[in-house]
């Protein structure tokens, strides 16, 4: 399937249960840990002529794997695209490096404009496609250009005209992005300091440890909480098979070991319904299923 030269990245029928949150799922076809832009556009290359899907595995922190095998190419970004290089008011981040980090190096270097984000998970790739952030801020309006390989297996660079950010989402969906400049605002870096902690200690309050095997069901509508809507509708405790919702945590789900991601794919799709007849508010999932 593979040349020669890329054989020792690439594996065969690799589970995936344990490189995500919900630690259920079952294995990918082919998985490679990725550590260069030329050995990514290169198997990016070979799936391609094969007709093979290439996904991108980062954090798991949002993601709900079938048990089925997934018939794909599944990369993990590892060595260059950790890397977050700061210049001046501008730093440029590598796709696989934690938002945590990311968020971390601002602030020690003065730079503010990214404390809002602090506590949320994930990897800076899945953050600038999701565009993450907070009520009336996001990730999005800070990033000025975004570099990444298109599903024809080209390398791309997209200006900050290129770019197109909304709520909770981006036009970076056919690319997989290794790397994001982002421009922030100079400041006295105890104050940036001082509001991440205290960003970082109130987001952490309503967060379950990683290690819980719970993830966030629903993105929260404008202009509500997800906590209300639920206890509306008589979700906040609903269950399916082995997986339920935790009522310590509004708007996150838990499963079992014996949990199968059917489980949770009846949940979230009861709750919804739930919520959509109570509220007349559409809930749309957090969860990225593959």
């Amino acid at each position: 399937m593979f040349s020669e030269s890329l054989h020792s990245y690439v594996h065969e029928n690799v589970s995936l249960a344990e490189r995500c949150w919900l630690r259920i799922g079952g294995s990918a076809r082919f998985f490679a840990e990725v550590p260069s832009s030329s050995i990514l556009t290169q198997l990016c290359r070979e799936a391609t002529a094969a007709s093979l899907p290439v996904r991108v595995l980062g954090a798991g922190s949002n993601l709900l794997i079938r048990s089925e095998q997934i018939d794909a190419l599944v990369v993990r970004l590892t060595g260059e695209f950790e890397a977050v290089t700061i210049s001046d008011n501008k730093i440029v981040v590598g796709a696989a490096a934690s938002l945590g980090d990311l968020i971390s190096a601002a602030a020690e270097s003065g730079l503010a404009g990214l404390e809002h984000l602090a506590g949320i998970p994930g990897t800076v790739g899945a953050a600038v496609v999701c565009n993450s952030g907070v009520k009336n801020d996001d990730l999005g309006s800070r990033v000025q250009r975004v570099c990444g390989v298109d599903r024809d297996a080209e390398e791309v660079e997209l200006s900050r005209e290129e770019l197109k950010f909304g709520y909770r989402r981006s036009n970076l969906q056919h690319l997989i992005v290794t790397s994001a400049e982002i421009e922030l605002q100079r400041q006295d870096p105890a104050e940036v300091t001082r509001k991440l902690q205290a960003n970082w200690i109130v987001k952490k309050a309503g967060q379950p440890a990683v290690d819980d095997c719970l993830a966030q069901a629903f993105i929260e509508p404008s202009g509500w909480q997800i906590s209300e809507l639920l206890e509306a509708a008589g979700m906040k405790s609903a269950a399916e098979g082995e997986a339920s919702m935790n009522p310590t945590f509004p708007g996150y789900l838990g499963v079992t070991k014996e949990a199968d991601a059917r489980d949770v794919l009846a949940l979230v799709g009861r709750i919804a319904r739930a919520v959509e007849v109570q509220s007349g508010i559409q809930l749309h999932q957090q969860l990225k299923i593959w």
